[in-house]
């Protein structure tokens, strides 16, 4: 019977500390209010700790913070700091109880028995108290617990002297962020006072301030730059002895003697300087509110008008800076009647677009500009008569990228304008725009500043634009060689991986297929060996000119290495594919023909084909079913079979991965970029035959 009455008392206790609370949020902003987990440990948390060891007379204690999901062990005796899972600490019972929990033994505890901390997997703990650590505000922060490896027992006087150093540890906590709060009221209000003495002492306006008598009481450095008086020879003279010329001194003393406490005079009038010169200045004057006294600024308005005369110099410059600039620079209004044209713009702009002789040369720039949209300019200037064909006068046709690209400058722009300022760094964007001009383009390097009036109310777009072609050509002609076969011209390893590819993920959107061949050239060896590697490489250049007019325009052929060529097709079926093959194989069965000598052996093709319509297909397997097929036809050949049956067009490659649904939502692919066919490794270089078609 004592038995079970114990087993009872000890599931009622246990099943209360079990019973979670409805504080959690406010215990979280009381955590952080206090700065529990930013702030570092004092001497005396540290001292609590230790003293809560030597009192439970175990090697172990802990105070334990707990914030959203982490139980943070911020000062430890014997035990390991840092932070933990709440779930898997027993202090988290206690913080969500807000109860005490006591267990001599954990094993004999149900709801302790299941914790990493318990069953060994982070730690075997047989004795385990912990108290809670709550505010004044009654909101549960932290716990302070003691613990020990093997199970002991544990009296009420030590639980009571646990309970005092909690109570005694979150005093230093409160205490500690009362000091904290206070020392930083006292910092910024010195800081403030600081910061008003110095935005004083360094204005560029002279300042000074009186007491209720009149005299000069401060004198700011501004003051005896303007006036000529150091501090010292003006401090504890009457100001309006000092610096009002006699005519003007009893209409100042009679405004200052109407001026009360909290009013402010606005005047503006003549004072004096020490070399006896006047100064025509600006006067603000007030009354201090706490204090008797007056303060007055005063503006030198001989220095606003040098000011004012600076700015227009500098607008002067500006000016010219603009109309010499070597860059195209055009000015857009964003509001107005004239919003999204152009308003100003300076010769190198039409220059560059081709409309500076369109027209004069007006106040605001070239004619042919002005009133013009930033797309009108982007489309290229007209044709002139005779200049082409008859007929095709004026602009040139759109290109459709061309057109997409000047829409997405348009919807930048927009939003640079809608948005508030700061959104875009600088308010400024950068695009990178083609040009039609002639039979040809311009690449032209596009920085738009969105310039604000002083309350941030958009104004203007200033548009620079630079003639970026040759640098783009030397770009597009640098990236070509590193994907392009330097004997043949066609692409090269890189290219092909890149588009089989895109290739294979443009099958997760269309009801299409894939076709890749595989040739490779027989007995090419023999080339090699008899006619050398110049025959070599003449034949692999024939062999490269065929067989990129033997496919379609918009197939892609590339150089695997060797004498071995890929054809990428697009095709509804594998027939198209065979048939394909068929044309290729009877295009280069003449290559190795006309050489002198001719070869003793002769050079005869084989041809692999594979094809898929799985969107998951591995681009490995692929080549390398391609390339199986293209052994089978070698052997076949040789041996003289007849052709084998055609590939299945339902059965799909090799899978890399599982296919998504045909008809789910389709996922963006990146349009392939092309790799050149026969196009020059160098500008003019055409002497090749696999280069030309001219060949």
């Amino acid at each position: 019977m004592a038995t079970q009455e114990l087993d009872e008392a000890q599931e009622a206790y246990f099943g209360g500390i079990t019973e979670v609370d409805c504080q959690e949020q406010a215990r979280i902003e009381a955590v952080h209010a206090l700065g529990l987990l930013e702030r570092p440990v004092s001497k005396g948390i540290e001292q609590v700790v230790i003293l809560a060891a030597q009192l439970c007379q175990v090697p172990n204690a802990t105070i334990n913070i707990v914030d959203e999901e982490w139980l943070h062990a911020i000062a430890t005796v014997g035990g390991p700091g840092g932070r933990f899972p709440r779930d898997d600490i027993p202090c988290d019972l206690v913080v969500r109880s807000g109860q005490e929990l006591v267990a001599p033994d954990t094993a004999t505890v149900p709801i302790l028995a299941g914790s990493p901390v318990i069953d060994g997997t982070l730690g075997r703990i047989g004795f385990y108290a912990s108290v809670p650590m709550r505010t004044l505000t009654g909101h549960v922060v932290g716990t302070l617990c003691a613990w020990d490896e093997r199970p002991q027992k544990f009296t009420e006087d030590q639980l009571n002297m646990l309970r005092v150093l909690a109570d005694h540890a979150i005093g230093i906590f409160q205490m500690g962020d009362a000091l904290e709060r206070a020392r930083h009221a006292t910092e910024q209000l010195a800081r403030q006072s600081r910061n008003a003495r110095e935005i004083v002492e360094t204005s560029f306006d002279p300042y000074y301030s009186c007491d209720r008598e009149g005299r000069i009481t401060f004198w700011n450095t501004a003051a005896e730059n303007t006036f000529g008086w150091s501090r010292a020879e003006v401090v504890g003279s009457v100001a309006v002895d000092r610096l009002v010329p006699g005519r003007n001194r009893p209409t100042v003393e009679d405004e200052l003697s109407e001026l009360e406490q909290g009013t402010v005079i606005h005047r503006c009038g003549p004072l004096l300087c020490k070399d006896g010169t006047e100064k025509i200045v600006e006067l603000q004057m007030w009354a201090s509110r706490h204090e008797s006294g007056r303060h007055v600024f005063a503006r030198d308005v001989t220095a606003a008008q040098t000011v004012d005369h600076a700015r227009r110099a500098a607008e002067e410059l500006l000016g010219a800076a603009f109309r010499h600039a070597s860059d195209g620079i055009v000015v857009i209004a964003v509001t107005g009647e004239d919003n999204g044209r152009i308003v100003r713009a300076n010769p190198a702009a039409g220059t560059l677009t081709g409309r500076g002789s369109v027209g004069p040369v007006g106040p605001v720039g070239p004619t042919g500009l002005i009133g013009l949209t930033i797309e009108d300019v982007l489309a290229g200037p007209a044709r002139p008569p005779g200049s082409v064909r008859e007929g095709e006068e004026g602009p040139r046709p759109d290109h459709p990228d061309d057109v997409a690209d000047r829409r997405a400058l348009l919807e930048d722009l927009d939003l640079l304008v809608a948005e508030p300022a700061g959104t875009f760094p600088g308010d400024t964007i950068e695009h990178l725009a083609r040009m039609p001009v002639g039979p040809g383009h311009l690449y032209i390097q596009l920085v738009v500043t969105l310039t604000r009036d002083e309350e941030g109310t958009p104004e203007h777009a200033l548009v620079q634009m630079r003639d970026v072609t040759a640098a783009q050509a030397h770009e597009q002609w640098l990236k070509r060689q590193t994907r392009t076969d330097p004997l043949t011209g066609l692409a090269n390893r890189l290219a092909l991986r890149e588009r089989l590819n895109s290739e294979i993920a443009r099958l997760r959107d269309q009801e299409a297929g894939l076709g890749v061949l595989m040739v490779d050239l027989d007995n090419f060896h023999v080339v090699n060996d008899e006619l050398g590697f110049t025959g070599g490489d003449d034949l692999i250049a024939r062999t490269a000119t065929v067989l990129a007019a033997a496919v379609p325009q918009q197939a892609f052929t590339a150089r695997l290495g060797g004498d071995q060529f890929v054809v990428l097709t697009r095709a509804v079926a594998a027939e198209a594919v065979h048939d394909l093959a068929e044309r290729v194989a009877q295009a280069l069965g003449t290559v190795g023909t006309g050489f002198t000598p001719a070869p003793t052996t002769p050079v005869t093709v084989s041809v692999g084909v594979t094809f898929t319509r799985n969107p998951a297909s591995d681009p490995e397997e692929l080549l390398k079913d391609a390339d199986t097929a293209r052994y089978q036809d070698k052997r076949r050949r040789r041996s003289g079979s007849p052709a084998g049956d055609p590939v299945d067009p339902v059965s799909p490659a090799a899978l890399h991965a599982v296919p998504s649904p045909r008809g789910s939502e389709s996922r963006p692919v990146p349009a392939p970029t092309p790799a050149p066919r026969h196009t020059p490794v160098r500008p003019g270089d055409t002497a090749h035959p696999a280069r030309s078609r001219k060949n």
